[in-house]
């Protein structure tokens, strides 16, 4: 990937994926937490498999040509010379004077923890660092160097209102880093990624070198296709982590040396757990995976280890060889793209029924991705992980009727309920179909 290119993204993203799935914290909702569509539709994607269930949705050479795109997008990191991000895009929230938001509960970010986080960033000899590294084990991208939370409000019970300012994103076991900038107490690095730029704790990275490097890339892609995977007694995988296969049922995971740099180890994993990539995508194999995360809370860039809404899809997506960003609204320029602007909700359906490729296709709005799997009762369907349908209780107030997990909907869910925001649903502010990998058949 162009250096150009990978700067943007870093910037962009490090930005953009602070709306994430939702453009702020949400109040919480506390009224009832389900919703007609939730027993009108089949909550099991295997109920939406047609007469093709088992028919490859790409053909032998649009799979050859995703997997050589995600391969070379996934590396991208260990492929610039030196970071692309200026010291001035990378401090963009460490050079902040003043005190933003809540920690936990009550308790407000103070100016003088504050002045510590900033002083301990240590920006002013970015970048300190200029390595290749690797992700050693599943960790979380943070906006600063901490682990301590940012809300927007009070935030008494996180997992009642998930929305940790400071969170970037989730990155797997096995990630391509480039190592930027070490913080002072040598605890944090700033890193490049394919996805997003970002402060990650130390403990979980490693150096590589160019033997370690030239025998990852060479190696042939596993894809985990189970979730929560043992790897060892520390480390876990799920759905949408990549590891060098090492034999049947065998995968190579990165640990770190003596001396602090990457090294291999085999390790074997349950049967079953780990297939060659791309897997065939067909409907069947997609609604395989699907179904695992259905039910799953929601946790927004990966908070408790969860996923949001275009994680979901992401990692969904990544067994088969596709490549999506991290963002929703970038993931609706991932492939080719069919305007729903200026269309009636019924017109919008019918364009997705018409004109998508189920299990292969995103509906895209600000703040949203969902993948549409297919028909039932003439309405289309889609998997999504979603927070909440917006409503107003009491009146005038921006709230949520929670649902706060994956859940199969129609483009209009929760449009039974008398307090919906401005009587809408979802489906006004979808903009954009997506169709992935090849083109709409």
């Amino acid at each position: 990937m162009p250096k150009t290119l990978l700067r943007h993204i870093c910037l962009v993203l490090c930005l953009a994926l602070l709306w994430g799935c939702a453009a702020k914290a949400p109040v919480v909702y506390k009224g009832r937490q389900d919703i007609a569509d939730l027993e009108n539709f089949p909550q099991d994607l295997n109920a939406y498999l047609g007469s093709d269930a088992n028919t490859p949705i790409l053909s032998p050479a649009e799979a050859a040509d995703a997997l050589a795109k995600y391969r070379s997008t996934l590396y991208s990191a260990w492929s610039i010379s030196k970071p692309s991000v200026s010291r001035k895009d990378a401090s963009l929230m460490v050079n902040r004077k003043t005190a933003k938001g809540w920690k936990n509960g009550s308790a407000k970010w103070t100016n003088r923890e504050w002045q510590a986080m900033r002083k301990n960033a240590n920006m002013a000899s970015y970048p300190n660092v200029n390595r290749p590294g690797i992700v050693v084990r599943t960790t979380d991208l943070r906006e600063m160097p901490t682990h301590t939370p940012r809300f927007t409000k009070p935030t008494p019970n996180p997992r009642e209102d998930p929305f940790d300012y400071f969170q970037y994103s989730t990155l797997p076991i096995g990630m391509p880093v480039l190592l930027c900038h070490l913080s002072k107490d040598k605890r944090w690095y700033y890193v490049e990624t394919s996805l997003a730029c970002g402060w990650v704790d130390a403990r979980d990275l490693a150096p590589v070198s160019e033997p370690f490097m030239a025998m990852w890339k060479s190696a042939t892609p596993g894809a985990i296709v189970r979730e929560n995977v043992q790897l060892d007694a520390g480390r876990t995988a799920s759905i949408g982590v990549v590891l060098p296969l090492a034999g049947t049922d065998t995968v190579l995971v990165p640990v770190k040396g003596p001396g602090g740099e990457a090294g291999l180890e085999g390790v074997a994993v349950a049967p079953g757990s780990v297939e060659p990539m791309p897997l065939r995508m067909t409907p069947a194999n997609v609604a395989r995976l699907g179904n695992q995360m259905l039910g799953q809370q929601y946790g927004w860039g990966g908070m408790f280890g969860l996923r949001d809404c275009s994680a979901m899809t992401r990692d969904l997506m990544t067994p088969f060889g596709i490549w999506l960003p991290r963002n929703s609204q970038a993931q609706a320029k991932a492939g080719e793209r069919i305007s729903l602007q200026g269309m009636s909700g019924r017109e919008k359906e019918l364009t997705v029924r018409s004109k998508g490729v189920p299990f292969a296709s995103l509906v895209t709005m600000k703040g949203h991705v969902v993948l549409y799997v297919g028909a039932y009762r003439g309405r289309p369907v889609i998997l999504h992980d979603i927070w909440g349908v917006r409503v107003d209780e009491p009146a005038g107030e921006d709230n949520r009727l929670i649902l706060g997990r994956v859940v199969l909907t129609s483009m209009m869910p929760g449009r039974e309920l008398p307090t919906l925001t401005g009587g809408k649903t979802i489906v006004e502010r979808f903009h954009t179909l997506t169709v992935l990998g090849g083109t709409p058949r």
